[in-house]
């Protein structure tokens, strides 16, 4: 890892760490600004994911292909979660009264995280499997 970047996740860390502590202190004043912090994070994270891999296409152009099966893979999965979604108001005290869109997304965005996790894990046991079977 480069200097820079290193610097660039220290800044994002302190930030993060700053965002954190405000929003303990005070919940009703810092709630919109972190929620911005985590859109722009998340924005970042997905232009990174992205044009990324496309910079990279010029010195291996069979990236190409892996790049789209991934793109699908994640495309299905999302679809997957939304399917899944069920849009039944949760019981929370919060003031604003959310629509039947709101509270499908925000449950399909659970869903995937538990795919996701269920998926990673399921990555790991299985890579470790593997090592130990090749390493016999």
């Amino acid at each position: 890892m480069s200097n820079f970047t290193k610097y660039i996740l220290y800044v994002l860390f302190a930030v993060s760490l700053v965002f954190i502590i405000s929003f303990f202190v005070n919940q009703e004043a810092t709630l919109d600004a972190f929620l911005y912090y985590t859109y722009a994070l998340v924005g970042i994270a997905i232009l990174a994911t992205v044009i990324l891999p496309l910079l990279n296409l010029k010195s291996n152009p069979k990236g190409l292909k892996r790049m789209l099966m991934t793109f699908v893979l994640a495309v299905v999965f999302v679809g997957l979660a939304y399917v899944l979604a069920s849009s039944d108001p949760l019981v929370v005290k919060i003031n604003v009264e959310a629509t039947d869109n709101t509270l499908k997304l925000t449950d399909a965005g659970l869903i995937l995280t538990y795919i996701l996790s269920v998926g990673a894990i399921i990555a790991i046991l299985s890579g470790s499997v593997i090592k130990m079977v090749r390493n016999r």
